[in-house]
């Protein structure tokens, strides 16, 4: 039905959900989802691209975490030397989902707006004490949301960034 499906597999190579997105002809996604796997079935959502962290990589590849699946796979193909996952939302970005980054190196890049930065910057001391190196990566410069509306950015991602440069 048009819907593009991001797959969540876990570090032991099972599928926890599967989330299909709908998006517009210009890239932009729509608000509308569906997930067909659901926790009441026993199925609990991993961070997108789990499956691809090892340990081999501690402290030699920096992990790219992003909100959106769409942004961590184009991240991937633009800049393959970085690993990009994606927690799948402004608020999926849970304490049962990061026992895969312990050891690791992530740079979290939230959307732009005041509340997505928030929330990730008060998750930063909570990652830090379990022994997640973890940073932000600020896209807002510190800029309210009514400013990032007037420049036409509010609540973009990184991917949108990408896709004005490139195109």
């Amino acid at each position: 039905d048009d819907g593009i499906i991001f797959w969540s597999i876990n570090a032991n190579l099972k599928v926890q959900k599967a989330k299909i997105a709908y998006y517009n002809t210009n890239g932009k996604r729509t608000n509308k989802f569906n997930v067909h796997y659901k926790n009441e079935d026993g199925y609990f959502n991993c961070l997108f691209g789990e499956h691809l962290i090892y340990d081999e990589i501690k402290g030699r590849k920096t992990i790219i975490l992003t909100e959106s699946e769409k942004t961590a796979i184009v991240g991937f193909i633009l800049f393959p030397q970085y690993l990009w996952l994606a927690y799948g939302g402004i608020n999926g970005l849970t304490e049962n989902k990061v026992n895969s980054l312990i050891g690791h190196n992530v740079l979290i890049i939230p959307d732009m707006s005041e509340n997505a930065v928030s929330i990730i910057l008060n998750k930063i001391p909570v990652l830090i004490s379990l022994g997640i190196n973890a940073k932000i990566w600020d896209m807002t410069e510190g800029k309210t949301d009514e400013q990032l509306e007037l420049e036409g950015i509010y609540n973009n991602d990184l991917e949108d960034v990408f896709r004005k440069v490139i195109i």
